[in-house]
């Protein structure tokens, strides 16, 4: 990955902002409205996205900045279809610091009313790219992408291969496939490990295996890994970052892998990785 920019655009010198907010938080929609004026005001075209289902990458290449208004579930949605461009994306929260959406509402405002001059870090991190053999399209997870039968209790059985060769075969309730990024949402409740954001890598993390040996893996981005279905079921399906369903039939090959590019998250520049750990997790508390 590389190292982080800055950004230091300020508010008056944007050409095209997207605001990408969501329907299923109401809420954030006055905040994201608010901004969308104050840029207006500042002389860019704002390009507002209140439900969070706009193509963004139609519009992103011309893009300067796009914000999320609402939190990291509206971040990751934001996040996937932002995949492939090298528009920067900045988070807002509503008052509760995110893991990934680390800009406060008030501080966001200042910035798009000219009153802030900004010298913002923007670092890459990694998408994983997620696709069916034998199916046409991709998805991108910024999280991660879970294998999982919903309600079901059967054991799912899942055949894993590492570029092509055969590594181990899994039974458990689920299989989670994160990115750095998402090593600390999901995978690390399974007892998986944290990554640094910075790094390329992939972990595989089994939900409740059946075999106690079969342990969470650290795997190279570069790999490319094919989860084989052995399991005949009617909700078998993966869920990627939690939001997208992709429905699967015994037989189906996930495969999974790196993308090519990431995606450009601002930061405040204020905490470090630590800093977060010790705030949302209370890591190396008690």
């Amino acid at each position: 990955m590389s190292k982080a920019a800055a950004f230091s655009l300020p508010a008056g010198s944007l050409r095209l902002v997207i605001i990408a907010s969501t329907r299923y938080k109401p809420e954030a929609h006055p905040l994201a409205e608010r901004l969308a004026s104050l840029f207006q005001a500042s002389g860019a075209r704002v390009v507002l996205d209140m439900a969070g289902a706009g193509e963004l990458e139609r519009h992103a290449a011309a893009a300067d900045l796009v914000v999320s208004v609402g939190g990291d579930g509206t971040l990751l949605s934001a996040a996937r279809r932002l995949a492939g461009s090298d528009v920067p994306l900045m988070g807002v929260n509503l008052g509760k610091l995110g893991f990934l959406a680390e800009f406060g509402a008030e501080e966001a405002l200042a910035y798009a009313a000219g009153g802030v001059t900004p010298s913002w870090p923007v670092g890459e991190k990694m998408l994983l790219q997620v696709s069916i053999a034998g199916r046409p399209g991709v998805r991108y997870a910024f999280n991660d992408a879970m294998l999982s039968q919903g309600v079901m209790t059967r054991l799912v059985r899942v055949r894993m291969r590492v570029d092509g060769a055969y590594a181990t075969e899994y039974r458990a309730d689920g299989l989670v496939v994160s990115t750095p990024v998402g090593s600390t949402a999901y995978s690390l409740s399974l007892g998986g490990p944290i990554l640094d954001h910075g790094l390329r890598a992939l972990v595989v993390t089994p939900v409740a295996p059946h075999s106690l040996t079969n342990r969470p893996i650290v795997l190279p981005g570069s790999a490319v890994i094919g989860l084989e279905i052995l399991t005949r079921s009617d909700e078998i399906a993966m869920v990627i970052d939690g939001q997208e369903r992709i429905d699967l039939e015994v037989g189906d090959t996930i495969l999974l892998t790196a993308a090519e590019r990431g995606l450009r998250l601002m930061t405040t520049g204020r905490r470090t990785a630590f800093d977060l750990l010790r705030h949302k997790l209370a890591w190396g508390e008690g």
